[in-house]
Protein backbone atom coordinates (compact mmCIF):
# COMPACT_ATOMS: atom_id res chain seq x y z
CA UNK A 1 0.00 0.00 0.00
CA UNK A 2 1.15 3.73 -1.04
CA UNK A 3 2.12 5.98 1.86
CA UNK A 4 -0.31 8.29 2.30
CA UNK A 5 0.77 11.74 0.78
CA UNK A 6 0.39 14.93 3.07
CA UNK A 7 0.15 18.19 1.41
CA UNK A 8 0.56 21.02 3.30
CA UNK A 9 1.07 25.05 3.03
CA UNK A 10 3.87 26.72 4.33
CA UNK A 11 6.03 29.93 5.33
CA UNK A 12 9.87 29.76 5.10
CA UNK A 13 11.32 33.11 6.24
CA UNK A 14 14.79 33.06 5.34
CA UNK A 15 17.82 34.74 7.11
CA UNK A 16 21.24 35.18 6.62
CA UNK A 17 22.27 32.01 9.10
CA UNK A 18 19.28 29.34 8.31
CA UNK A 19 15.44 28.57 7.28
CA UNK A 20 12.48 28.97 10.08
CA UNK A 21 9.46 27.28 8.58
CA UNK A 22 6.46 27.93 9.74
CA UNK A 23 3.25 25.27 8.88
CA UNK A 24 -0.35 25.62 9.55
CA UNK A 25 -1.14 24.55 13.25
CA UNK A 26 2.43 23.47 14.10
CA UNK A 27 5.44 24.36 15.69
CA UNK A 28 7.68 26.14 13.91
CA UNK A 29 11.08 24.70 12.55
CA UNK A 30 14.35 25.99 12.24
CA UNK A 31 17.35 24.64 9.95
CA UNK A 32 20.57 26.62 10.33
CA UNK A 33 22.74 26.96 7.94
CA UNK A 34 27.02 25.81 8.48
CA UNK A 35 29.52 28.40 7.43
CA UNK A 36 31.05 26.03 5.46
CA UNK A 37 27.87 25.45 3.03
CA UNK A 38 26.06 29.28 2.73
CA UNK A 39 27.99 32.50 4.58
CA UNK A 40 28.09 36.34 3.48
CA UNK A 41 24.68 35.62 1.66
CA UNK A 42 26.52 33.15 -0.38
CA UNK A 43 26.54 29.20 -0.99
CA UNK A 44 29.88 27.99 -0.36
CA UNK A 45 29.37 24.44 -0.47
CA UNK A 46 26.39 23.66 -2.64
CA UNK A 47 26.28 19.80 -2.42
CA UNK A 48 26.59 19.77 1.63
CA UNK A 49 24.08 22.25 1.47
CA UNK A 50 21.45 20.19 -0.67
CA UNK A 51 21.95 17.32 1.51
CA UNK A 52 21.17 19.23 4.38
CA UNK A 53 18.23 20.39 3.32
CA UNK A 54 17.04 17.21 1.91
CA UNK A 55 17.50 15.85 5.18
CA UNK A 56 15.75 18.03 7.03
CA UNK A 57 12.94 17.91 4.74
CA UNK A 58 13.13 14.11 5.22
CA UNK A 59 13.31 14.46 8.91
CA UNK A 60 10.58 16.59 9.37
CA UNK A 61 8.02 15.12 6.77
CA UNK A 62 7.88 18.42 4.31
CA UNK A 63 7.39 16.97 1.05
CA UNK A 64 4.89 17.98 -0.91
CA UNK A 65 5.21 21.11 1.30
CA UNK A 66 3.85 24.24 -0.88
CA UNK A 67 5.59 27.53 0.28
CA UNK A 68 6.24 31.42 -0.03
CA UNK A 69 9.55 32.28 1.50
CA UNK A 70 9.76 36.01 3.13
CA UNK A 71 13.08 37.40 2.79
CA UNK A 72 14.80 39.42 5.96
CA UNK A 73 16.10 42.50 6.47
CA UNK A 74 19.30 40.96 7.06
CA UNK A 75 20.11 39.59 3.76
CA UNK A 76 18.18 42.17 1.78
CA UNK A 77 19.94 45.30 0.21
CA UNK A 78 17.99 48.23 0.50
CA UNK A 79 17.57 52.08 -0.13
CA UNK A 80 14.80 54.65 0.01
CA UNK A 81 14.41 57.92 -1.95
CA UNK A 82 11.89 60.73 -1.85
CA UNK A 83 10.02 61.71 -5.10
CA UNK A 84 10.64 63.50 -7.21
CA UNK A 85 14.30 61.75 -7.66
CA UNK A 86 16.97 64.13 -8.66
CA UNK A 87 19.92 63.47 -11.18
CA UNK A 88 21.96 63.05 -8.59
CA UNK A 89 19.79 60.65 -6.84
CA UNK A 90 19.38 58.60 -9.98
CA UNK A 91 23.30 57.93 -10.25
CA UNK A 92 23.50 56.99 -6.66
CA UNK A 93 20.70 54.53 -7.59
CA UNK A 94 22.67 53.10 -10.39
CA UNK A 95 25.56 52.87 -8.74
CA UNK A 96 23.55 51.41 -5.32
CA UNK A 97 22.61 48.35 -7.69
CA UNK A 98 26.22 48.26 -9.58
CA UNK A 99 27.25 47.87 -5.52
CA UNK A 100 26.05 44.28 -5.51
CA UNK A 101 28.23 41.53 -5.03
CA UNK A 102 26.51 38.99 -6.62
CA UNK A 103 26.63 37.57 -9.93
CA UNK A 104 22.52 37.32 -10.13
CA UNK A 105 20.85 39.90 -8.39
CA UNK A 106 17.35 40.37 -8.19
CA UNK A 107 16.51 43.98 -8.18
CA UNK A 108 12.84 45.51 -7.17
CA UNK A 109 11.43 48.34 -6.29
CA UNK A 110 7.94 49.83 -5.14
CA UNK A 111 6.64 53.19 -4.31
CA UNK A 112 4.76 54.16 -0.91
CA UNK A 113 4.33 57.30 0.96
CA UNK A 114 6.30 58.99 -1.41
CA UNK A 115 8.93 57.16 -1.48
CA UNK A 116 10.77 55.08 -3.82
CA UNK A 117 12.24 51.68 -2.08
CA UNK A 118 14.63 49.61 -3.92
CA UNK A 119 15.48 46.20 -2.47
CA UNK A 120 18.15 43.51 -4.25
CA UNK A 121 19.70 39.84 -3.46
CA UNK A 122 21.25 37.46 -3.93
CA UNK A 123 18.59 35.56 -6.98
CA UNK A 124 20.65 32.35 -7.47
CA UNK A 125 19.46 31.39 -3.72
CA UNK A 126 15.83 31.75 -4.46
CA UNK A 127 15.96 29.52 -6.90
CA UNK A 128 18.68 27.13 -5.30
CA UNK A 129 15.95 26.75 -2.30
CA UNK A 130 12.88 26.23 -5.02
CA UNK A 131 15.04 23.12 -6.79
CA UNK A 132 16.14 21.70 -3.39
CA UNK A 133 12.30 21.19 -2.90
CA UNK A 134 11.20 20.51 -5.58
CA UNK A 135 13.37 17.12 -5.59
CA UNK A 136 11.28 16.20 -2.95
CA UNK A 137 7.96 16.95 -4.98
CA UNK A 138 7.47 20.50 -3.01
CA UNK A 139 6.27 23.91 -4.65
CA UNK A 140 7.80 27.53 -4.54
CA UNK A 141 5.02 29.62 -5.06
CA UNK A 142 7.29 33.08 -4.67
CA UNK A 143 9.99 34.92 -2.53
CA UNK A 144 8.92 38.35 -1.62
CA UNK A 145 11.18 41.03 0.96
CA UNK A 146 10.23 41.63 4.30
CA UNK A 147 9.80 44.99 3.47
CA UNK A 148 6.25 44.93 1.93
CA UNK A 149 4.51 43.09 5.07
CA UNK A 150 3.48 44.93 8.07
CA UNK A 151 5.28 45.03 10.93
CA UNK A 152 3.64 42.29 13.11
CA UNK A 153 3.67 40.21 10.24
CA UNK A 154 6.10 37.56 12.32
CA UNK A 155 2.52 36.66 14.57
CA UNK A 156 0.06 36.37 11.66
CA UNK A 157 -0.69 32.23 10.76
CA UNK A 158 0.25 30.85 7.74
CA UNK A 159 -3.43 31.02 6.59
CA UNK A 160 -3.27 34.90 7.05
CA UNK A 161 -0.56 35.60 5.19
CA UNK A 162 -1.09 33.19 2.17
CA UNK A 163 -4.52 35.12 1.76
CA UNK A 164 -2.34 38.50 0.95
CA UNK A 165 -0.63 36.90 -2.34
CA UNK A 166 -2.89 38.15 -4.84
CA UNK A 167 -1.99 41.51 -3.46
CA UNK A 168 1.55 41.00 -3.70
CA UNK A 169 2.20 38.92 -6.74
CA UNK A 170 3.55 41.84 -8.65
CA UNK A 171 6.21 41.92 -6.34
CA UNK A 172 6.99 38.28 -6.57
CA UNK A 173 11.20 37.95 -6.68
CA UNK A 174 10.87 34.94 -8.73
CA UNK A 175 9.10 36.48 -11.72
CA UNK A 176 10.53 39.72 -11.84
CA UNK A 177 13.95 39.63 -13.76
CA UNK A 178 12.32 37.06 -15.80
CA UNK A 179 9.60 39.28 -16.66
CA UNK A 180 12.36 41.91 -17.61
CA UNK A 181 14.95 39.59 -19.41
CA UNK A 182 11.34 38.86 -21.48
CA UNK A 183 10.97 42.59 -22.10
CA UNK A 184 14.77 43.26 -22.52
CA UNK A 185 14.61 40.51 -25.32
CA UNK A 186 11.87 41.70 -27.00
CA UNK A 187 13.07 45.64 -27.36
CA UNK A 188 16.12 44.04 -28.42
CA UNK A 189 14.60 42.15 -31.10
CA UNK A 190 12.45 45.30 -32.27
CA UNK A 191 15.95 47.20 -32.66
CA UNK A 192 17.34 44.40 -34.74
CA UNK A 193 14.60 44.64 -36.75
CA UNK A 194 14.16 48.49 -37.03
CA UNK A 195 18.17 48.49 -37.90
CA UNK A 196 17.65 45.56 -40.57
CA UNK A 197 14.79 47.49 -42.51
CA UNK A 198 16.48 50.82 -41.91
CA UNK A 199 19.66 49.72 -43.80
CA UNK A 200 17.57 47.89 -46.56
CA UNK A 201 17.01 51.15 -48.98
CA UNK A 202 21.20 51.41 -48.69
CA UNK A 203 21.39 47.57 -49.89
CA UNK A 204 19.00 48.09 -52.60
CA UNK A 205 21.37 51.35 -54.01
CA UNK A 206 24.19 49.86 -53.80
CA UNK A 207 22.93 46.77 -55.66
CA UNK A 208 21.30 49.26 -58.45
CA UNK A 209 24.70 50.85 -58.79
CA UNK A 210 26.70 47.48 -59.25
CA UNK A 211 24.62 46.30 -61.63
CA UNK A 212 25.05 50.13 -63.26
CA UNK A 213 28.76 49.69 -63.66
CA UNK A 214 28.61 45.72 -64.82
CA UNK A 215 26.23 47.08 -67.74
CA UNK A 216 28.46 49.57 -68.61
CA UNK A 217 31.21 47.04 -68.97
CA UNK A 218 29.43 44.72 -70.66
CA UNK A 219 28.34 47.69 -73.69
CA UNK A 220 31.76 48.94 -73.63
CA UNK A 221 33.15 45.76 -74.63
Amino acid sequence: MADKINKQNGVIWFDKTGLSIYLENKPFLRLNFPTDAFTNLEIINKVKLESLIRSFINQNNLSYLSFLIIITPDILFEKDWLLPQTEVQKKEETDFIDSIPFENTVTHFWIKNNKKKLIATNQDFIFFLKEVFEKDNGHLIGAFPYSLFDANVRNESVKEIWKKMNLLKQHNLMEINSNQLTIKSSVDNKQGSDKNRSSLPLLIGVFVILITILGFLLFKK
